[in-house]
């Protein structure tokens, strides 16, 4: 898009990049537009393919190696796998993904957060009137956990979020990065296309979880992933 503009004499590749940095407080979503560099589409086919060898990890791990060490070898997949291919796709510019974060960023995501349990709610209520819902089975296996077990479950969210931060964002940057180099797009229409898209796709991971309820993951999951992902995107 930024190098549509140039091609029709609106504004400079540079000025329209300075606006940019100078609207979002210095900062924009890397990649997409060759800062600090474009990922090639065989690039972003390699980030993804290793996002989902890492989410496959993290499902099959325990039942290889039951027990505490296969729930740890499942995180440690769905964490550096996305990482590993983001650095073969990105080289040095792989930590581009990560801003030093701000007192700023800090505050943002804390006030997201009752956001995002008062909207999943609210649609998770309206489908259990419908009966549209099914039980999560890990709230189950939580409850019978105790000591050592429920300290180390606890220990592992932390990792284990991380991935689903990661599990969200790299398709999201695919996406705008798609939208806008290769179908033309606005930015501010790519971005809200990559936002639904990357929701809908992190919603459709649980599709085993919930028993396969499509309309459950895609509107309470996908839902919660929308406003879990709007501090990512201020």
């Amino acid at each position: 898009m930024l190098k549509m503009l140039v091609g029709r004499g609106v504004a400079s590749l540079s000025e329209v990049k300075a606006a940019i940095r100078s609207a979002t407080g210095g900062r924009d979503f890397p990649f997409y537009n060759g800062e600090p560099l474009r990922i090639s589409l065989p690039g972003w086919l390699i980030v993804l393919a290793t996002a989902a060898g890492g989410f496959a990890g993290l499902m099959i791990a325990p039942t290889l190696a039951p027990g505490r060490l296969g729930g740890w070898l499942g995180i440690a997949f769905f964490v550096a796998l996305p990482l590993l291919g983001l650095r073969a796709a990105a080289g040095k510019y792989w930590t581009a993904i990560f801003h030093r974060p701000t007192a700023r960023d800090i505050w943002i995501g804390l006030a997201f957060a009752p956001c995002t349990l008062l909207v999943s709610g609210i649609v998770a209520l309206g489908m259990m009137r419908l009966e549209l819902t099914a039980a999560n089975p890990v709230v189950a296996m939580m409850h019978q956990l105790q000591g050592a077990d429920l300290a180390q479950s606890i220990a592992a969210t932390a990792p284990q979020l991380l991935g689903e931060e990661l599990i969200t964002i790299i398709p999201f940057l695919a996406l705008l990065t798609f939208l806008t180099a290769r179908c033309g797009l606005s930015r501010r229409v790519a971005i809200i296309g990559a936002w639904i898209g990357s929701a809908m796709l992190f919603g459709a991971l649980h599709l085993s979880t919930y028993q396969w309820h499509l309309g459950q993951v895609l509107l309470i999951i996908g839902t919660a992933r929308l406003v879990l992902t709007v501090p990512y995107l201020i």
